[in-house]
């Protein structure tokens, strides 16, 4: 039998893509489940669409039953939600038995991904990455700094109805006469799975914009024994190009830079060849491996990372530190210690503790307990940024205690206190929230 692979979720509007990875080097690759949309996944049910954590539980029990529990999993979660959702969508699969999950958002997920192949990112420099599906173009600027990728600037962009792909693929489907059904949307993924690369639409609606008459009329897709030609999919093109446009170009390097950053583009849409052909006119594209459909880029990345192929680069970029007191030359002063270095700190990871002098740094808190304690992050340019103060409990150990800090799965950061004298169970945390983003720059 072989071993449990690497898991990675992405929960979208309609349908659920899940990809696997490891162990080993062998590639990441979608999972195949008995109820999938052959190029779309696994469809998800009327009562959990709208409902991410539920659609999230629902497509694990699917891979559940089919594969078994995988060895560790990672959901892929859109930016805009990526905070919120973090904690509820590991826990929901803790609750269900999956061992070892934690959450990224689709960012780190494609730069993961793209970071291995010819003329991906490069170990340091800025990128624009935008994931482009049903609900929306996700778009974010993100500039690589060793072992981080800082989040510099983040946008999204709708069509009129607060929807994108989908209300494109409802225009399309409309044009066929055909209802906005399960059944018709079976039909869609069917053309274009036919058409590899969207290579003959791109061609056709390339003619129709050039020449209307008579190239309008030129049929692309058949759905349901009916026509849609290129006169119709030009038409219902512009408010999606648009949108995604729109989310890109408000993440886009300040004005003044000699040129626009690389452009990463993935999602549903990253299919659409008139999208991507305008895209390339004003941005280099990166090109995702030859083997990944852009509908599945980010789960694909995320099954890197969970299978521990690829590192997803979203360790804190900035130092942690507390102020403490301490006595030199028999007065009492006032200091900065350091919890963590920059980039020391990673979702779901260990906790960090602080070291002075090159040893591990103990301190009392029972003589702070009671009293608010200044926890500030500190950037580059060395500027504090403060978290909101925090107060130790009145039942703080009242020995000696190693101090550190802990980003939990979620993205939450906790104040750690371990007991010196009681050994390594015995800790106090402190909850100190999410941990305060890079500003843009």
């Amino acid at each position: 039998m072989s071993p449990p692979r690497s898991l990675a979720l992405d929960i979208g509007t309609r349908y659920a893509r899940l990809a696997v990875a490891g162990p080993g080097a062998g590639p990441a690759r979608p999972v195949h489940l008995p109820a999938d949309v052959p190029g779309e996944g696994l469809p998800l049910s009327a009562a959990t669409r709208g409902r991410p954590v539920a659609a999230l539980r629902e497509a694990y029990g699917a891979y559940l039953a089919r594969y078994g529990p995988p060895a560790r999993a990672v959901v892929v979660l859109p930016r805009r939600t990526a905070r919120a959702l973090a904690g509820p969508a590991t826990a929901a699969l803790a609750a269900d038995g999956c061992p070892r999950p934690r959450a990224i958002d689709a960012a780190h997920a494609l730069l993961a991904l793209v970071r291995q192949t010819p003329g991906g990112p490069a170990d340091t420099g800025e990128y624009l990455v935008c994931d482009a599906g049903a609900r929306a173009a996700d778009a974010a600027r993100c500039t690589r700094a060793g072992s981080s990728v800082l989040v510099r600037a983040t946008a999204e962009a709708t069509g009129p109805t607060g929807l994108l792909g989908a209300d494109f693929d409802t225009a399309l489907l409309a044009a066929a006469g055909l209802r906005d059904t399960d059944e018709a949307h079976r039909d869609l993924a069917a053309a274009r799975l036919a058409d590899p690369g969207g290579r003959r639409l791109g061609l056709a609606v390339a003619r129709a914009v050039r020449r209307p008459d008579p190239f309008d009329d030129t049929p692309v897709h058949l759905l349901s024994g009916r026509d849609v030609t290129a006169g119709q999919v030009r038409t219902s093109l512009p408010p999606l190009i648009d949108a995604v446009r729109r989310a890109v170009a408000e993440v886009a390097a300040p004005a003044g830079a000699a040129e626009p950053p690389p452009l990463l583009l993935a999602g549903g849409l990253a299919r659409l060849e008139p999208l991507t052909r305008q895209l390339a006119e004003s941005h280099r594209l990166l090109p995702l491996p030859a083997d990944v459909d852009a509908g599945y880029a980010a789960a694909v990345g995320g099954a890197l990372v969970a299978a521990g192929l690829a590192d997803p680069g979203d360790r804190y970029p900035y130092a942690v530190r507390i102020s403490t007191h301490r006595r030199v030359a028999g007065r009492l002063c006032t200091e900065a210690l350091e919890l963590a270095a920059p980039g020391a700190l990673e979702p779901g990871g260990d906790t960090v503790f602080a070291v002075r002098d090159g040893r591990p740094a103990e301190v009392l808190p029972d003589t702070a307990a009671g009293r608010p304690v200044r926890v500030e992050a500190v950037g580059p340019d060395g500027r504090p940024v403060p978290l909101p103060d925090v107060t130790l409990p009145p039942g703080a150990p009242a020995g000696l205690c190693r101090v550190g800090v802990r980003v939990g799965a979620d993205g939450a950061a906790a104040l750690v206190l371990r007991a010196v004298a009681e050994g390594p169970d015995t800790e106090t945390r402190v909850p100190l929230g999410p941990l305060p983003a890079p500003p843009d720059t």
